[in-house]
């Protein structure tokens, strides 16, 4: 089975994005196969770099059940990591197929959470090509991705998002031209996830202060 997709690769020590969009499948070894109909470069605007320091290969690809755990609601400790996250990826899907996977940074706390299972964000001048936006408007379902860049651990959410066109509530936000308003469903946290750790080097230019 094929479906329309359109992944994101990036490198976040040159602060270079590339997309690629067409359909993707699994492959006879259980990888995901994406069939390039188009390939374009996005800014590197809101991207904070950091360069690969090393690995932990003891943790890779191996996650015991143990090290995840799983809620329904963000727990202290969670919603701490969020508020001082500087970078997150974001999937959604526009209805009936089409899956797409973004960028979002600014400088900590540009992520604000309201409660134990609501964050917003703002929404800042980019591509405009509101890949994300649009699918959103049309299909409120998605996923958040927070990486612990230190310590490879994940935080994964899903659940709605909500485009916020209220120029008052944006105005909250510096640099802010909308705010995207997220409810947690579930939220899901492995620890080691990830074998690369990475040094932080500086933030974005563009950030918004």
């Amino acid at each position: 089975m094929r479906v329309t997709n359109d992944p994101l690769v990036i490198d976040l020590e040159t602060r270079e994005r590339m997309r690629l969009d067409g359909p993707a499948e699994v492959g006879p070894d259980g990888g995901i196969l994406v069939h390039a109909r188009e390939v374009y470069f996005n800014c590197p605007k809101y991207i904070q770099a950091r360069r690969v320091a090393g690995t932990d290969p003891g943790k890779a690809n191996v996650v015991e059940a143990a090290e995840v755990t799983r809620a329904d609601v963000l727990a202290p400790g969670q919603r701490a990591w969020i508020a001082a996250a500087d970078t997150f990826f974001i999937a959604s899907a526009a209805p009936g197929g089409g899956a797409d996977a973004s960028h979002r940074g600014g400088n900590p706390g540009f992520v604000r959470v309201r409660d134990a299972a609501t964050l917003e964000w703002p929404d800042y001048s980019g591509n405009m090509m509101f890949n994300t936006l649009g699918n959103i408007t049309s299909n409120p379902n998605a996923g958040l991705l927070f990486l612990d860049f230190d310590r490879g651990d994940t935080l994964q959410l899903t659940g709605q998002a909500t485009v916020v066109w209220d120029p008052e509530r944006a105005a909250h936000f510096p640099g802010a031209q909308r705010v995207v308003e997220f409810r947690v469903e579930q939220a899901v946290q492995v620890a080691h996830a990830v074998p690369l750790r990475f040094r932080f080097l500086q933030y974005s230019r563009f950030n918004p202060v």
